[in-house]
């Protein structure tokens, strides 16, 4: 061993004892990017948007519950079970019971009154300002702005403040309706074919069988006819007024009594 070599370590090296250079030194953390001094009970701050206290609440508010009524068992969401309990109290004579019900009713019937007159006047406001831009682009000869809802399709009731649309709400609405308005129009172009092919047969099995194609479109104009509000309906040209035919205005009708038939079946 040469001179400026360092004596051979005697120290004991070993699971639990890593070497004297490797351990940490004493007042040093070993975690220095860790938690500060001093913060071990600090409380968590919270992120409010990620507090789940309204869903839980409703949750707990729509929570079905049993409740019994005379000799019946019903199910019913919490809140609505609350809301009886109240009034029966009510009824049974409690002034503060009575009290309760009677603020509750006035806070959402004055709710539901103020949402009515901004849904009315919102819809009022769309329909005027639509409607006069239709105007507008139909005088300068400029495309039709096509808007979704359409001002047309929008009905307010003045009497009560109802608001309902009775057409495509959006874009993907709108797809859907344009199928069906289109089928339509293939279900006229058909009638109109056979209605000529059965004229132009020259034997019963042939105005037979074009008739019975006919009628077979027929149905399916009504059908859709039937569920079109009524600003979209078509009058059907050529239409059988046969026994077997389909009625206008009563096709869906009768296809919904047949289909409720042959369910119970």
């Amino acid at each position: 061993m040469a001179d400026s070599d360092p004596p051979p370590s005697t120290e004991v090296v070993g699971y639990g004892r890593p070497p004297t250079q490797h351990r940490f030194q004493k007042g040093q953390s070993g975690n220095p990017s860790g938690r500060p001094k001093g913060r071990k009970n600090a409380p968590k701050t919270y992120d409010p948007a990620l507090q789940p206290t309204d869903r839980l609440i409703l949750e707990e508010a729509y929570r079905p519950v049993t409740i019994r009524e005379g000799d019946t068992t019903i199910e019913l969401p919490a809140i609505q079970a609350a809301m009886r309990a109240l009034a029966i109290s009510a009824m049974k004579g409690s002034r503060l019971s009575q009290k309760a019900l009677a603020e509750v009713v006035r806070a959402v019937e004055a709710r539901e009154a103020s949402e009515r007159l901004t849904a009315m006047e919102n819809a009022f406001e769309y329909k005027q300002r639509w409607t006069a831009e239709i105007e507008r682009c139909a005088k300068s000869g400029l495309p039709d702005p096509a808007p979704i809802p359409h001002p047309d399709d929008i009905v307010i009731d003045m009497r009560t403040g109802a608001v309902r649309t009775d057409g495509p709400l959006d874009e993907r609405e709108k797809k859907e309706w344009d199928k069906r308005l289109q089928r339509r129009d293939e279900a006229q172009a058909e009638v109109t074919e056979y209605a000529g092919l059965r004229k132009r047969a020259r034997t019963d099995k042939q105005r037979a069988f074009w008739l019975e194609q006919l009628h077979f479109e027929q149905r399916i104009f009504d059908l859709l006819n039937d569920l079109m509000p009524e600003r979209y309906k078509a009058k059907l040209e050529h239409r059988s007024f046969h026994a077997d035919a389909s009625r206008e205005g009563k096709t869906l009708d009768a296809f919904r009594k047949k289909h409720r038939s042959r369910s119970r079946n």
